[in-house]
């Protein structure tokens, strides 16, 4: 069974990014978060995402859910069914050493872009899921809309060990882009790398159920 985070001790700041010409950039709030983590059996997982159009969810085991499926398991790694109105974005940290990558710490995330800290039960499959969106330029001046869904993809995390999970992207064209889920395993004196993951597929768990039309008598 999954083990997420269960705080002990909860501390918020917010950050403002820097203030631009053209007014204000999203609002950063950064909830530090003490859980009972125990190395021998546990691990620490980091994910990329965003406010935008980013999604990403996990869940223990090795195939994935959607959204449209009854899994209690599965955690979506956002701020809620209307948190691409929100002009701000909410990180959570538990005490994980800092990424290699600038822009997946806290003071070089990008625009609406968070990170959020997990821990995971060690040695047990973690199914993964991420997408994104964007939008480039306007239509009138030869703008485009581009996305990509990665292939869901599964790892097992080792007991103790921490890791960066993020969408990798591939150039495939001139407005093509393919992308790809990275797991990186790191440390606190500069470990960084690649973790093999493998294909999910998609658990035979049903659909929520349809609520009963009510009918006139």
């Amino acid at each position: 069974m999954m083990k997420l985070s269960l705080a002990l001790k909860t501390t918020t700041a917010v950050l403002v990014f820097a203030t631009t010409l053209t007014g204000c950039a999203p609002a950063h709030y950064v909830t530090k978060e003490e859980p009972n983590y125990d190395p021998t059996v546990s691990a620490r997982i980091r994910i990329l995402t965003g406010n935008d159009l980013q999604n990403a969810a996990f869940r223990p085991g090795a195939c994935y859910t959607t959204k449209l499926q009854d899994d209690p398991t599965r955690v979506d790694v956002s701020d809620g069914f209307l948190a691409r109105y929100k002009y701000s974005s909410r990180s959570i940290t538990i005490g994980m050493p800092p990424s290699p990558r600038p822009w997946m710490r806290v003071e070089g995330l990008r625009f609406k872009d968070m990170i959020r800290e997990y821990i995971v039960q060690a040695g047990h499959p973690v199914a993964l899921s991420m997408s994104t969106a964007s939008d480039v330029g306007s239509s009138q001046s030869g703008g485009y809309h581009w996305s990509c869904s990665a292939s869901d993809s599964t790892f097992t995390p080792a007991a103790g060990q921490d890791y960066d999970v993020y969408l990798s992207f591939q150039q495939e064209g001139h407005i093509s882009r393919g992308c790809s889920i990275e797991v990186r395993r790191i440390g606190e004196r500069g470990l960084d790398e690649p973790v093999a993951t493998s294909y999910a597929p998609r658990c035979a768990i049903p659909e929520y159920s349809a609520a009963p039309v009510k009918r006139s008598p």
